[in-house]
């Protein structure tokens, strides 16, 4: 028991915790191709992004299930772990009448990625620096797809204010008042097993025995040269 705790104290000191950032407005989640930034999509505010790698105008971070960045002095980081770290309430429904829309690989709604149907699962991340527009995850049978739909077909329901609680720390589970009984000694942590105290007690004793038995043999030679 002793060394699992050892082992469990050793990695939460050289794990790193998770550091979270605030976003107090709304700001822009931008991917980076290796030459160009590229907003993404906008970050609803009162929600959180856990900071990844600091650069000089621009801070990896992820949300939710996407890797990306946002501007440097954008967010701020906090001391604590929040309850609600990213904005999940948000909802898109198709408007009565309509069986499908498109989704689409840019912002301006040009490039067709695919139709979505009424009866597919639409994910909402956020709104599109273009008015109008959203960013969303469609999961479906070919795997995930990530892309913009307009708002011309569908209802779209932002995400609630988050109210940016702490996680409570654990607390120490309550004395139930119960005597502990120690571990018998062949459980606690550095004793030995019974086969393994009889093997030490037999090395001990043949070597004693093999001393005494020279001594004694010592002395009846000594007391017949005597005689």
């Amino acid at each position: 028991m002793k060394f699992l705790l050892l082992i469990q104290t050793v990695l939460a000191v050289a794990l790193p915790s998770v550091t979270y950032a605030y976003i107090p407005e709304p700001v822009g989640f931008y991917a980076f191709d290796g030459v160009d930034y590229t907003c993404l999509f906008i970050l609803p505010e009162t929600y959180f992004v856990a900071l990844e790698d600091e650069g000089n105008d621009f801070i990896a971070v992820t949300y939710l299930d996407m890797s990306g960045y946002v501007r440097r002095g954008d967010v701020e980081t906090v001391d604590y772990e929040p309850v609600t770290k990213y904005a999940t309430s948000g909802k898109i429904a198709f408007k009565s009448g309509i069986a499908s829309v498109y989704l689409y690989a840019d912002e301006n709604c040009t490039n067709v990625l695919t139709p979505v149907n009424s009866t597919d699962s639409l994910f909402l991340y956020g709104r599109a620096a273009t008015d109008g527009v959203y960013y969303c995850r469609l999961k479906g049978a070919n795997g995930t797809v990530r892309g913009y739909i307009g708002s011309e077909g569908v209802i779209v329901t932002l995400p609630e204010e988050n109210d940016v609680q702490a996680v409570a720390p654990e607390e120490p589970p309550p004395d139930s008042g119960e005597i502990v009984v120690p571990p018998k000694e062949d459980e606690t942590y550095g004793t030995l097993s019974l086969p393994v105290e009889i093997i030490l007690v037999i090395s001990l004793a043949v070597p004693a025995f093999l001393l005494v038995f020279v001594l004694t043999r010592s002395k009846d030679k000594s007391d017949k040269k005597d005689k």
